[in-house]
């Protein structure tokens, strides 16, 4: 019996083992010849010391059952840090700038997939992952993972490194857009890169806008997407430089035509971010009740709390006070957490409404105090209230 029992706990104890992700101990390339070797693909998880979502992976989705299947099954995993060493090098040939992001590679090098962002389900992680293994709809990509590429100068400075003396250094917009023009080759890994990184001219960004399909049967649909967007977001901002609503109407004319996917969201925060920054709030409250009635109140808590912040901050209109009211109203029935509550209370504070705002004020305090949040700056929202009510 106590043998029966041993023998179980020991099976079990080998097989929690065996659903952890393995990650192989040594480099990347070394990584990648044990790869090449067992015939796998090869994982690597691009992280960064200070990235918190990649510890949050750590903890929660590379020890996840369905997660250490796949990459112990179909990958030799690896860890690489972007900010040191080789994974510099690394960083700047697929252009990873954000964390987490994790590469994938077929055993003989070519490209297979990149990912990028911490993804909460591990099932869904781990479906990802998988796909890469698919070869059908993968970009042709010009080189391998251990191609040479010679990146210019300006490109490789504005990438960290922990281990040089030397600061990332931002290159002129001039600089690089005079490079891109002297190229012969738009097409290949070093223009892309740039094209990625920097902001575009007008010139390049025609070039770049007339070719897109060969792009994208390069680069894959994501990158490409990516500069349509930064090309977007840079005639969002001569809009806003202008205050001139019609070049906000050309910037959306833009997204109309190049931007399929989602355009309708993008045009959205286009306007709610013109309407911000040219102090506009009841076109920014009008813009943000779209985007609340379309999406749904309750699937979008968080950020209907930060248009409503943003109103308490900046407006001063009673219209538009008034409809941040009303969205924290259906909010604070959903979801009563401290920092929701401290948000209504403020609002009625900035409407005047003084009465209502020691109420809920004194709600979120409570509600804080309860699951030992930080208080003091409800505290001190209160004594304004308090102050401006006995000062009417």
């Amino acid at each position: 019996m106590k043998k029966g029992v041993s023998t179980l706990i020991l099976t079990l104890a080998v097989l929690a083992g065996q659903a952890q992700t393995k990650f192989f101990e040594g480099t990347w390339k070394e990584a990648f010849a044990e790869a090449k070797k067992q015939d796998k693909y090869l994982f690597i998880d691009c992280y960064t010391d200070w990235c918190g979502w990649c510890k949050v992976a750590d903890k929660k989705t590379f020890p996840d059952k369905k997660v250490g299947v796949v990459l112990n099954t179909y990958f030799i995993s690896v860890k690489v840090d972007m900010e040191q060493g080789e994974g510099v090098s690394l960083a700047q040939k697929y252009r990873v700038t954000g964390f987490p992001s994790y590469l994938m590679f077929a055993p003989d090098g070519t490209f297979a997939k990149k990912m990028f962002g911490y993804i909460e389900n591990p099932e869904e992680f781990a479906a990802e992952v998988k796909k890469s293994l698919d070869d059908t709809d993968r970009p042709s990509y010009p080189s391998k993972l251990m191609d040479k590429t010679a990146f210019p100068e300006f490109y490789t400075k504005a990438f960290y490194d922990k281990d040089s003396k030397e600061k990332r250094e931002k290159p002129e917009p001039e600089v690089v857009n005079k490079w891109l023009s002297n190229q012969k080759d738009l097409f290949s890994e070093e223009a892309w890169s740039v094209m990625c990184r920097f902001p575009l001219s007008e010139d390049n960004s025609e070039k770049f806008l007339s070719s897109i399909k060969s792009y994208v049967k390069l680069y894959g649909k994501v990158e490409v997407m990516d500069v349509v967007g930064n090309i977007a977001s840079q005639k969002l901002d001569v809009a806003i430089e202008s205050k001139d609503q019609n070049d906000l109407e050309m910037t959306l004319a833009f997204v109309d035509k190049h931007m399929s996917e989602d355009k309708e969201d993008t045009k959205a925060y286009f306007r709610l971010r013109f309407f911000k920054e040219t102090e506009n709030w009841l076109g920014y409250a009008k813009t943000a009740q779209v985007l609340i009635d379309k999406r749904g109140l309750k699937n979008d808590i968080n950020g209907v709390n930060n248009y409503s912040w943003t109103i308490y901050e900046n407006a001063t209109d009673e219209k538009v006070l008034s409809m941040a009211i009303g969205w924290m109203s259906d909010v604070v029935k959903l979801d009563p957490q401290y920092m929701y509550l401290d948000t209504y209370a403020a609002l009625f504070f900035k409407a005047g409404k003084y009465d209502e705002a020691l109420t809920w004020a004194d709600k979120a305090i409570s509600v804080g105090k309860d699951n030992d949040e930080d208080v003091e700056e409800t505290k001190g929202l209160r004594d304004k209230i308090q102050a401006a009510k006995e000062g009417k």
